[in-house]
């Protein structure tokens, strides 16, 4: 069993744009003359007699490889990763702005928090100050 499918179900993405990123960075094997990769460019001059010589014309030879291969698989890694930070963020910003009492969570001594509570199949409705709320988890309870 695969978590995410069998492989001929999967939408193959091309990743373009990781490609051209490369490229701009010194990889001309993808076919785009700009930045790095450009042999006539002020940067591929200026580097030749920097640092280490040659090391463009190891980047480019198709022999050996310094980027890593990009695919599908990746592509979903990125989300996951892009997912879990957004989210964390936005419970971090929330907390934030929850605590200090902002414009967008104003007058929290009014705020009552109510839920239903039921037992023996009856309903009854339940309100809390938020103050015994603050007691409950200061104490442990």
């Amino acid at each position: 069993m695969l978590a995410f499918g069998t492989p001929e179900k999967q939408i193959l993405i091309e990743p373009i744009f990781a490609q051209w990123i490369q490229s701009a960075h010194g990889k001309t094997s993808y076919g785009f003359d700009v930045l790095l990769s450009s042999t006539s460019g002020p940067a591929f001059n200026a580097g030749r007699n920097i640092w280490l010589p040659g090391w463009l014309n190891a980047v480019n030879e198709n022999k050996n490889s310094l980027f890593l291969p990009i695919g599908p698989g990746d592509f979903l890694v990125h989300h996951a990763i892009a997912l879990g930070l957004h989210t964390t963020t936005l419970i971090l910003v929330k907390g934030a702005l929850d605590a200090r009492g902002s414009k967008l969570m104003p007058d929290k001594r009014i705020l009552v928090i109510v839920f239903l509570a039921t037992g023996q199949g009856v309903a009854v409705l339940v309100t809390f100050p938020l103050g015994m709320h603050f007691i409950w988890r200061f104490f442990g309870c």
